[in-house]
């Protein structure tokens, strides 16, 4: 009797164990989707970056405006619901009297790939490519041209690849 009353009883812990999960947690530092990474160059001198002064973008048919300042590197998200995303890039922001808005469609396949149960999907671009909007008096786009230097995208690859160049 005293064997059956063990028996019951490490058969019963080893069924509490085996029903046990692990935490499955994904980690706001684990970035799940790339972001695209664009950097600006000025168009006299190739090699040196130029900054952007008051830049804000906007992402087409949306309200929200991302206010980024001065700078020469940005990071942007691109949509995983469909193969392309247009923005807005808007210099002098803050300034009213010489405002300039010009823009640029990007257009990708996109993969998803599992990842695992906490984090669940990522999406990974491949066929990158970039096309600027050009206005009816091409002398009013402050970008000059563009140079893709990554045409996928991944987080596999080294995170701070710049994928785009943009010279103003």
């Amino acid at each position: 009797m005293k064997l059956i009353k063990k028996l019951f009883i490490f058969s019963s812990l080893g069924f509490l164990f085996l029903g046990c999960e692990r935490d499955d947690i994904c980690s706001e530092a684990f970035q799940v989707t790339p972001r695209l990474i664009i950097e600006f160059y000025d168009i006299n001198e190739t090699e040196s970056n130029k900054n952007v002064s008051d830049l804000s973008i906007v992402a087409f048919g949306e309200e929200d405006t991302l206010d980024l300042g001065t700078t020469n590197r940005i990071e942007i998200p691109l949509r995983t619901d469909q193969e392309s995303t247009r923005y807005s890039f808007i210099r002098l922001a803050n300034n009213e009297e010489f405002i300039n808005v010009d823009e640029i469609n990007f257009s990708y396949a996109n993969r998803e790939i599992y990842v695992n149960r906490a984090c669940g999907f990522k999406s990974e671009f491949l066929d990158f490519r970039a096309f600027r909007v050009i206005e009816d008096n091409p002398e009013n786009n402050w970008m000059r041209s563009l140079s893709v230097q990554q045409t996928q995208i991944e987080n596999d690859q080294n995170e701070d690849q710049v994928h785009l160049f943009i010279f103003h």
